[in-house]
Parts: C-alpha cells; structure tokens; sequence
C-alpha cells in the first residue's frame, strides 16, 4: 500500500469552505472521501484506492491509500477506519447509495469490523440535491455534470470506468505515467468536493432558511392587479451561484445570488370556507350558508336543514392565494372536492412577519 500526501494552498475564494459548511456545521471535523473500485459489486472487483480531504491551519489537505499491488484491501480500509477517529462528519457524492455500502461489505469479506458508516455523521451531497434535477434542468445528477453546471473544470478527464483498464495494466506493470493518472482521477475527485458543495446553498435556499434569514425588500401586486410580488434577500450560505427560474402550480420562482423574487397568483372570486364539524350546523338554502345550530334555533324549520359535510359552508367575495398552510388560518375552497386551497390576501399583506413564514412555506413546495 502506498501513502501520498498533498498540500493545497487555499489562494482563490473556489478552494474556501463553502459558508454552507462554516454555518451549519461550524463546530465539526469534516472529512470529505472517495473511493475507487474495479466494479460495483465489492465481492468480485478490487478496491484499489481511499481518498480524503480536509481543512486544517488554512490549508486543504488530501490523503491517498492506494493499493498499488492489488493484495492491499484490508489494509486500505484500515488505514481509512483509523483515520477516521479524529473526525465528526463524513461528506461524500452518493457515498451512502455506493461507497460505504461497498466498503462494508469488502470489510466483511476481510473480517474488519466496519464503523465508519454509524459513528460519523454522514451528509450526502447527492441525497441533498438530488430532487433539484428539474430546477437544474439537467440530464443526471453525476458529480461532474454538477461540476459543469457549477463552472468547475478538472484537471482530469477521465471516467472511473476508463481507469478500471489502466489499473488492471498497471498492477501487471507499474509505471508512472498509469499510477499518475490513476491518482489524479481521485484527486480532482476529491478536490471537486467542496467546490460543489455550493450546490448544497440550494438545499439551504429551498429547506433550511429560518425567518431570521429572510429581509422582505418589495411586497406589492403587479400592474395587473393578479399576482402578488415578493422581492426578498437571504445569507451568503444560501448563495446560488446559477439563477433558477422555476415554476409550482402558479407559482413562479426567479433567484440568483442572494435576491429571489416570488410571483403569488391572485384569485379575485367567491370561494367557499368549510367547516369542520358540520354536525353542528344548519343550511340555509335560500342563502346559500351553513349557521351555528345555536343561531339556526332561530330559523323556520321550512328554511333550514341539516348540514352535510358538502353543504356546511360560509361564502366570502375576496382577493385570494394559495394557501400552503393550514395552521391558524381560515381556507377557501370552490366546493369541497377541490384540492386546492386559497387563504385571503389580506392574511399576507397585513402581516409582515407572517409573509416571511408563507415564503418558506412557498419555497418547500418546489422540491
């Protein structure tokens, strides 16, 4: 087994900890890893090399085990199970879909007792972003195409498939020149790694931003009077370095950078709002409601009858949107069959900080 080292200086803003990092995580030892195999399946193909990154006194550091006579898997597992002990989370691209699953089952081919998949804490780049695939418009989630989508370029332009050839020659006759390609491979790999984990701003943009993050700059409706407009701005570590522009149902989405403007559809008609507990209530027919059986007490029997679930309803004419929520907050509907419902614009507009809450609610929606 070899053992090499690099040092990367960090001389350009791309090589810093992503701020998605330093803010979610600013207490953690983080280790991000890669491995290279012969194959999927761990119990007939080699795994020929480990690699890790890390960040320490203002400096990328990366460590490769390489199996450079093809007899050193046991050792290489080891070597990265040991390692391993001075850190608290685990990135990897699809490390929990391939890599540790492979790794586990090739220590249990070598009697090594494996660990590392439940004492570390495992983040995922690929299971974070994986359902933003539409709103990247992209063909796959691979890291290179995220690589390309990011702007990222490697050094390297080969494929773990082209290097399972190389490796097979190599192992039957080492020289430089394969055993070079072989590490770069890895090592841009691993070098990529924290370049697109500012893709993980997405997730932090779509799933993790508080109320504290958001700064509402414009809460107006268009000239048209039918969509309502919200202008806002969130942190750096949700910074998206690409624009999406992306619609749900009615909603349009346009984001960039730190500034995101959110078009809310205004419904202006009479909506229904049902009530739950229909059991205690009356329908008017002539009026078209449904009342407390405490008021209908007052009500000819010949003008009232006994509410049904579809029939317990108050009407109101008003400026309506989307409601995605619930929670304390009256919902209208067009009957009791449609899915979609609609609170009424004032709940928005009047309440500052409410709008902060619908925006996350609205953001959820788009993943």
């Amino acid at each position: 087994m070899k053992i090499i080292n690099y040092t990367e200086n960090i001389n350009t803003p791309d090589k810093e900890l992503p701020s998605y990092f330093s803010h979610y995580y600013p207490d953690e030892n983080l280790l991000f890893f890669d491995i290279e195999t012969t194959g999927f399946a761990a119990l007939n193909t080699t795994l020929y090399l480990i690699g890790v990154l890390w960040y320490e006194d203002g400096q990328i550091k990366i460590r490769q085990w390489f199996n450079d006579n093809g007899k050193d898997e046991a050792a290489l597992i080891t070597a990265f199970q040991e390692f391993c002990k001075d850190f608290t989370i685990l990135v990897h691209f699809n490390g929990l879909g391939f890599d540790l699953p492979y790794l586990k089952q090739k220590a249990e081919l070598q009697n090594i007792h494996f660990t590392v998949d439940s004492q570390l804490h495992q983040l995922d780049i690929f299971k974070e972003i994986r359902n933003f695939k539409t709103i990247f418009a992209l063909d796959n989630m691979k890291q290179i195409t995220i690589e390309q989508y990011l702007g990222i370029i490697r050094t390297d332009t080969y494929s773990g498939g082209d290097l399972i050839n190389i490796y097979q020659r190599f192992v039957a006759r080492p020289d430089t020149e394969k055993e070079q390609l072989l590490l770069l491979h890895n090592h841009d790999d691993l070098l990529g790694m924290p370049q697109i984990s500012g893709v993980l701003n997405y997730t932090a943009f779509f799933n993790r931003l508080s109320a504290e993050d958001l700064e509402i700059l414009s809460i107006k409706p268009d000239e048209n009077n039918d969509k309502l407009v919200i202008i806002f701005q969130y942190p750096d570590y949700a910074f998206l370095p690409n624009r999406i522009l992306c619609s749900k149902g009615n909603l349009f989405l346009n984001a960039s950078e730190r500034k995101a403007t959110l078009q809310i559809p205004i419904i202006h008609d009479t909506l229904k709002h049902y009530f739950s507990d229909y059991k205690n209530y009356f329908y008017l027919p002539a009026e078209d409601i449904a009342i407390h059986k405490s008021v209908a007490s007052f009500v000819e029997n010949s003008n009232k009858e006994k509410a049904k679930k579809s029939t317990c309803y108050t009407k109101k004419t008003d400026a309506f949107i989307p409601c995605h929520n619930t929670d304390n907050i009256d919902t209208f509907q067009y009957d009791i069959a449609d899915k979609h419902l609609y609170q009424s614009l004032d709940t928005l507009t009047n309440d500052n900080e409410y709008v902060i809450t619908y925006i996350l609610q609205c953001l959820k929606t788009f993943n």
